[in-house]
């Protein structure tokens, strides 16, 4: 995939700005800010969330009743994010990386759609130029011996 698009801004940029929304979302995870963490997802019923070992969730209010559920847990460990890649195409920034949960490896991919990109987005208050998440998936590293 190569990095540039559609958007007419440096993609450069672009990409800088979307690894800072990714770190945004792990600063969220680790200090367990619900409100944090609605705010850097798109408002639609079009997101997307994948828990390691769950099934796909759809949707702003059910995505973030599974964030609300995780980030209460106090048993949650801090997730570190590491060897992270990061990808833009017109509007949409592609993050991928491995995430460390209590030691153990997980693969994820973050999905970042540009505010005021399209109609799918109900985030008023959000700055223009905003990138969103409308999709996060992560998963076990499969070891093979």
């Amino acid at each position: 995939m190569a990095d540039g698009g559609e958007s007419g801004s440096d993609s450069g940029d672009d990409r800088r700005a979307v690894l800072e929304a990714n770190r945004a979302f792990y600063e969220a995870f680790n200090a367990r800010d619900i409100e944090a963490m609605a705010d850097l997802w798109q408002r639609s019923d079009d997101v997307t969330c994948i828990h390691p070992h769950r099934n796909v969730t759809t949707g702003h209010a059910e995505v973030q009743r599974t964030w609300r559920a995780i980030l209460t847990n106090p048993d949650q460990p801090k997730i570190v994010f590491a060897a992270e890649e990061a990808r833009v195409v017109g509007d949409i920034g592609i993050v991928a990386g491995r995430e460390v949960v209590a030691g153990v490896p997980i693969v994820a991919t973050n999905i970042y759609q540009r505010s005021g990109s399209a109609d799918l987005t109900d985030n008023a208050d959000a700055p223009s130029n905003t990138w969103l998440l409308i999709h996060h998936h992560g998963s076990p590293v499969l070891h093979r011996e």
